[in-house]
Parts: C-alpha cells; sequence; structure tokens
C-alpha cells in the first residue's frame, strides 16, 4: 500500500546469505577440532604401537571410533545449523512482524485522520472498513456499519446504495458526484466518488467510497457567485440611476407645469386628467426604481450603532397594517424576552424587514397569515438575533430558491427582482445571514441572523 511489493522468491522469508556465511563458520570450526581430534588418535597409536604388536580387534574398534566420532560430529553439526537458522529465522519474522503493525499503525492512522469519508465494500457486499469521518457524514455509528452488508445498512431507493449496486454489479463508478441525503428529515448534499478496490494480484477485491458532506461547501459558492453579480453590478446600477435621474426629474416637473398650465386655460377635460394621473404614477415607479438602484449600488454602511430590533419590527408592522387589513392578511410577531440589541443601520435593517414582509404580502394574493418571530440564539460561541418571517402563500418552486438573490431575478410578475438583492447586499455590509425556504403551496420562511450589538456581548462577557 505504502511501498512497492518486492519480487518474490522460493527462499523470500530466509536470510539466506547470512545464514550460509554462519554455516560456512561453523563448518570449519567443527572440521578443525574433527583434525585436531583425529591427530591426538594418530599420535596414541603410535605411542602404543612402538614395538609392540597391536591387538587384532585394536585398529577395526580404532575405526569405529572414529567413524562414530564423525556421525557424532555431523548431527553437532546439523543441530547447531538448525538452531541457528532458527534463531535468525525467528529474529527475522520478529523484525518482519513489526514492520507489518508499524505499516498496519500508519494505515490505520491515515484513514483516520482523513477529512474525507471512506467505506470498503468486499466482493460479497460486506462492508469491511469504516472511518470516522465516514460515521459523521452518514449520521451513523461504526457498530452499524462495520461486518454488516450494505444491503442491510442502506435501504432500498438510498442513493449509496444506488451508487454500490452500480460499482459492485455493473462497474459503473462516479466520479464527484453530488446527491441528495437526507438524514433526520435534515436535506444534505453529500460528494461522492467510487473506485475499484483491487488486491495483492491486482484483481477486483471490492469497491472503495469516498463521501464528502458539502452542504456548507455548495452554499458558499453559492454565496460567492451572487456576491460576484452583485460586484459587478454595483457601478453599472449608480452609473444608470445617475444618467436616469435628471432626466426623469425633468419629465415629472414639466408634467406638473403642463397640468397647471392645461388647468390655467380650462381645456384640461377628465380623459387629459386620466392621461396624466397615469404619467405622474409611472414617473412616481420609476422613481422608486431609481431609489432601489441607488440603495443597491451603495457602499457599505457607515456609522453602525446598536438597533432595537422590537423597536425596528412594531414600526414595519405599524407600517403594513393597514396593507395587512385591505389584503385580508393576519400581521403577527412573537418576540423573544430580552431580547439583545444589534448594531448595524436602522434605516438599512428596516429597509431589509420592509422587503421581505412586500414580498411576504404579494405572495398572498387571496389573504392569509404573515408572522415576524425574532428571538436570540448562540452559534460557535457568538450570540446572533435571529428574525424569521413566515408566510402561508403560494412558495418559492425548488429550482428557484438559488437565484432569488440574483439582481433582477423575480417571481413576481410586477417586481423589479431588486428587492431581495437590496437585502442580501444590506446583510452583507452588517455581517449577517438570510436564507429561504419554501415548499409550494405552503408558504416561504424567510430568516436573517444579525451579530449582538457589542455593548451585549461585553456585559455578557464579564457577566460570564
Amino acid at each position: 500500500m505504502f511501498r512497492p511489493s518486492p519480487k518474490t522468491s522460493l527462499f523470500q522469508d530466509l536470510p539466506v546469505r547470512l545464514i550460509s556465511t554462519v554455516l560456512l563458520i561453523l563448518a570449519l570450526v567443527v572440521s578443525v577440532l574433527l583434525l585436531f581430534s583425529l591427530e591426538h588418535e594418530k599420535v596414541v597409536v603410535q605411542g602404543l604401537s612402538e614395538g609392540k604388536d597391536l591387538p587384532t580387534g585394536f585398529l577395526s574398534g580404532l575405526w569405529q571410533s572414529r567413524y562414530d566420532m564423525l556421525v557424532i560430529t555431523l548431527l553437532l553439526f546439523l543441530l547447531g545449523s538448525i538452531g541457528i537458522a532458527a534463531v535468525i529465522t525467528f529474529q527475522h519474522y520478529s523484525s518482519t512482524r513489526r514492520t507489518l503493525e508499524e505499516v498496519k499503525g500508519l494505515a490505520r492512522n491515515i484513514l483516520e485522520s482523513i477529512p474525507t469519508g471512506v467505506i470498503t465494500v468486499n466482493s460479497s457486499g460486506h462492508i469491511t472498513a469504516v472511518n470516522p469521518a465516514a460515521t459523521v457524514t452518514l449520521k451513523r455509528s461504526t457498530e452499524t456499519l462495520l461486518g454488516q452488508s450494505y444491503e442491510d445498512v442502506f435501504i432500498e431507493g438510498d442513493m449509496i446504495r444506488l451508487v454500490l449496486d452500480g460499482a459492485l454489479q455493473n462497474h459503473h463508478h462516479v466520479d464527484h458526484h453530488d446527491m441528495p441525503y437526507d438524514t433526520n428529515s435534515q436535506p444534505r448534499t453529500i460528494r461522492v466518488t467510487t473506485a475499484d478496490l483491487t488486491g495483492d494480484d491486482d484483481r477486483s477485491a471490492g469497491v472503495i467510497v469516498l463521501l464528502k458532506d458539502v452542504t456548507e461547501l455548495l452554499n458558499l459558492e453559492r454565496r460567492v457567485r451572487v456576491a460576484d453579480k452583485l460586484a459587478g453590478l454595483h457601478t453599472l446600477s449608480a452609473g444608470i440611476a445617475h444618467e436616469l435621474r435628471n432626466p426623469l426629474s425633468a419629465v415629472d416637473l414639466n408634467l406638473h407645469l403642463l397640468e397647471e398650465e392645461l388647468k390655467e386655460q380650462g381645456v384640461l377635460g377628465k380623459q387629459s386628467i386620466h392621461y396624466i394621473h397615469i404619467l405622474n404614477a409611472e414617473c412616481r415607479r420609476l422613481s422608486v426604481i431609481l431609489d432601489n438602484f441607488m440603495k443597491f449600488a451603495r457602499s457599505g454602511s457607515t456609522g453602525l450603532h446598536e438597533v432595537n430590533v422590537l423597536a425596528a419590527i412594531e414600526h414595519i408592522m405599524a407600517l403594513m397594517q393597514f396593507e395587512a387589513e385591505e389584503r385580508k392578511i393576519l400581521f403577527t410577531r412573537t418576540v423573544g424576552a430580552a431580547l439583545p440589541p444589534v448594531l448595524g443601520d436602522e434605516t438599512q435593517i428596516g429597509q431589509v424587514l420592509l422587503n421581505i414582509v412586500v414580498n411576504a404580502f404579494h405572495a398572498m394574493p387571496d389573504g392569509g397569515r404573515c408572522h415576524i418571530t425574532a428571538d436570540e440564539r448562540v452559534a460557535d460561541g457568538k450570540h446572533w438575533v435571529e428574525i424569521s418571517v413566515k408566510d402561508t402563500g403560494l412558495g418559492i418552486q425548488e429550482e428557484a430558491l438559488p437565484r432569488l438573490f440574483e439582481p433582477f431575478y423575480t417571481t413576481n410578475l410586477n417586481g423589479t427582482g431588486l428587492g431581495l438583492a437590496i437585502a442580501y447586499r444590506i446583510m452583507q455590509d452588517h455581517g449577517g445571514t438570510i436564507t429561504i425556504s419554501s415548499t409550494p403551496g405552503h408558504g416561504t420562511t424567510v430568516v436573517i441572523g444579525f451579530p449582538a450589538g457589542v455593548g451585549r456581548l461585553q456585559t455578557i462577557g464579564m457577566a460570564s
């Protein structure tokens, strides 16, 4: 896995050169001892035979003794050789085993440290390895995965099961494939990659699956794309608003002068009054559009101060209450106790709330309910004020949700597509967040979050 496999040989597990050297040294020592023993016998025989006749069986007994000595020497040599080979082989085996354990430990540590989820499935469909990142991504424990058949772990129709079916049965692999994956009613997006898991014989031994939760990454990429589009349109919007403001002001002024002139001459009929009112209304609408352009192109907030969220919500409710009654909309609120202030620009925060509430009203042409909720929450050690605007309107199609903050994109036939773009820009300037969730036919919920005011944070820090 971590180094190339060496070429195998018949005696690959034995240190042949070392054993051969030791055996040669042992053979040399035994041979020397044997020669000394033979020379000693020769001297003894010569001393006994000087001037005497040796017994008849003496020589044969001597040769038998020498034969027995050779056999014993050979046996000792063999036993010594086997003992030395066994010791060397054991030492080599111990060293190899330690190396193997180190490699296995390294592989285990690498697998556990990889931030991407890793699952291996053998050819029979059983899960053979799972790292901690995979259990976090799948929201399952190791015990429910390891050793189990993937068909028992992932139910019929599960996206990961479909991917494993394709990889194991049809050798169809996916590469960085993003798929929806729901756990505990929380929709997420998981990026999946599969590949063949090969054994030492280079044959397929199963499938390896890489899993990564990219929900937040995709949301960040989406926000970056929207921010890029906004940045490119800021300057253009400011230029267009500036160039149109002067001629529009001239048209509006001359329209009023024309109306006064016709009234003085007494030639202003009912139809003419109707036409002039239409022109006045369209001039005002164009002026509102230009104001939106300027708000969209305006740079970040300056001179931020603590804003009372409850007061801002009550102001918007008082402003929109009459329209709510006209549209037969029940307009209510729920604000948490001791809600901390937020740091920002009161006018711009009111603009965000107003744009969201106006969109909610337009989504309920036959009446309904719009409810504002405000409360404090803590995330990653930071205090936030979260404001939620929920309506019971028509809802928004899923494919339209990613584009709602794009300039000039709107699902309202009479809208300009700048309201949410302006709200998104303001929330960026305030270091806040804005998210939209919707179910067609069941309404829409817009959640905006502001960092709690500096004074509140300091008070909390001293109290703790």
